[in-house]
């Protein structure tokens, strides 16, 4: 059989059948996973980041400057991709088919987890962190969506596998490509770098550079050739993670504990309670036994160390941040460990996954509750609508938000005599007022000293008019699995959570970052007078 040398350790080139097969029942599984339910947001494009990367592509030609139209704040080959995709069916809506690019995106990160398992523990390993990251509920959900981050993901593994192979121009290419994903995804060079001067010295290091910077000329050339606009947006975007920039999608991270909370994040619904602590377990106590390991675990301690410090401790912490680290999380979990607990590990994060599948087999909470507003509120009743969140009622084939008059709530508006007026007459003068997500309340009742205007508001509404709620939560069976927003908020609840997830029980989670909930699975509330 043939044989590949893996910095000095040996491994078949070509699997066993029996592998084989495995490993192809595998990512189909993983397909099967990913690909289904597309139209999870009744094409409404509910997540904002797609919605504004399909907007770029449409508005940009290929290899086109996406700088003239802002501060454009990713790298431009999910852009590029994307553009593909419009010249390919230039009348056709292009966001189903984006999706499934994440889709399949998410199922090669299954192969590539698999890989890197093989090469830092051994067959059973990898076997195992691969179907911890074909379950894992984050990595279910963003394969539904269109960011920039499943692509990062992908493309920083890539490069690992194939540093690990001693293909260093290889890695250096795929990293050029992720950082013309990302600009977070600079850190891959360290530990890249790291293992191309254990393979070649200077030259493993030239060779590296060289592939990284033609890559990233390639894909995003207009970052090389007019710098000083280019880096100018994901240089904002890095300076908002840092807290140095407020805006009001971040306000919800007011508080937070850095580490801390994207480590809880991962485990209340990232990869799962188990496979999250026994991950950071794994790694801690590979890198007190560094002297013993293989090089090929020492890259990777190298990526997850790094990474995690540099990401980690941000203030914004949004968990798609840290979807880069879950294949190396997923190997330290699996990595020395008995096949009762990985089956134990695994038992939860698949419990997960499956909750969070479960949620797409109801319609999207804003079409339920727009399709209620056009059927029981006549024509030119008058709606309370927060300025910061997605306006409802959304079009249906029953009508469009224009048949009714709206007032806004300037929510994150500084305070002053002008906002509590506007306030007090949203509160008098509407006949429903609309909470289509808890971006509102959710992040301004973490700062009450900051927004205490806002709070009393809030708790007016929840406590005075009559609230219909309309939800997808994720479920097993009757029991849905949801934190509480408005418990979380500090704010009354007119219903219990079992009935606004529409279920007969409910099992409450502890805080849920917004970005798992408000896309796919936001609690819309109607407070009628």
């Amino acid at each position: 059989m043939k044989q590949r040398r893996i910095l000095g350790e040996d491994a078949p080139f070509l699997p066993p059948m029996p592998r084989r097969i495995f490993w192809l029942s595998l990512l189909l599984l993983a397909a099967w996973l990913r690909l289904p339910h597309a139209d999870w947001d009744n094409d409404i494009a509910a997540h904002p980041d797609e919605q504004y990367l399909l907007g770029q592509a449409l508005s940009t030609p290929l290899w086109g400057d996406p700088c003239a139209h802002g501060d454009y704040p990713y790298g431009t080959l999910p852009l590029y991709a994307a553009r593909l995709l419009v010249l390919a069916a230039p009348s056709a809506d292009p966001l189903y088919a984006a999706r499934l690019i994440s889709g399949l995106l998410g199922v090669l990160l299954v192969a590539l987890t698999g890989a890197l398992g093989r090469m830092a523990a051994d067959e059973a390993a990898a076997r195992a962190a691969s179907l911890a990251i074909t379950c894992a509920p984050l990595l279910l959900q963003s394969a539904r969506f269109y960011t920039v981050d499943p692509w990062v993901a992908v493309l920083v593994s890539a490069s690992l596998w194939a540093v690990l192979r001693r293909r260093v121009g290889l890695a250096g290419a795929l990293g050029g490509a992720a950082l013309a994903c990302k600009l977070s995804a600079a850190w891959i060079f360290v530990p890249l770098g790291y293992a191309a001067w254990l393979a070649g010295r200077r030259a493993g290091l030239l060779r590296l550079s060289a592939a990284a910077l033609a890559t990233f000329a390639l894909f995003s050339p207009w970052a090389c050739l007019r710098p000083l606009t280019c880096w100018r947006g994901p240089l904002i975007q890095a300076g908002m993670a840092a807290g140095r920039f407020d805006f009001p999608y971040t306000r919800q991270y007011a508080g937070t504990l850095p580490y801390i909370y994207p480590l809880a994040q991962m485990a209340w619904w990232g990869l799962g309670p188990l496979v999250a602590l026994a991950g950071a377990w794994g790694g801690a106590e590979a890198v007190w036994n560094w002297r013993r390991q293989s090089t090929a675990v020492r890259v990777l301690l190298v990526w997850s160390g790094v990474y995690f410090l540099a990401t980690g401790g941000l203030y914004v912490k949004f968990p798609r941040y840290l979807l880069p680290l879950y294949p190396a999380w997923a190997v330290w979990a699996m990595r020395n460990r008995t096949a009762f607990q990985r089956a134990l590990f695994l038992s939860f994060t698949a419990a997960l996954g499956l909750a969070q599948l479960s949620l797409y087999a109801a319609p999207h909470p804003w079409t339920q509750a727009s399709r209620w507003m056009y059927t029981h509120l006549p024509p030119g009743t008058i709606l309370a609508v927060e300025s910061w969140d997605h306006p409802l009622p959304v079009p249906l084939p029953q009508g469009t938000a224009e048949a009714y008059t709206q007032i806004t709530v300037p929510v994150f508006a500084p305070a002053s005599a002008d906002k509590s007026r506007h306030l007090a007459e949203a509160l008098r003068q509407s006949e429903v007022i609309v909470l289509a997500s808890r971006r509102g309340y959710g992040a301004l009742t973490r700062q009450p000293r900051r927004a205490p205007a806002m709070a009393d508001w809030y708790r007016a509404v929840l406590t005075t008019r009559r609230v219909r709620a309309f939800g997808r939560c994720p479920r097993l069976g009757p029991l849905a699995l949801s934190d509480d927003p408005l418990a979380d908020a500090g704010l009354p609840a007119p219903l219990t959570l079992a009935a606004r997830c529409g279920t007969r029980y409910a099992l409450r989670l502890p805080h849920l970052d917004e970005s798992f909930r408000v896309y796919d699975a936001p609690l819309v509330l109607l407070a009628l007078k």
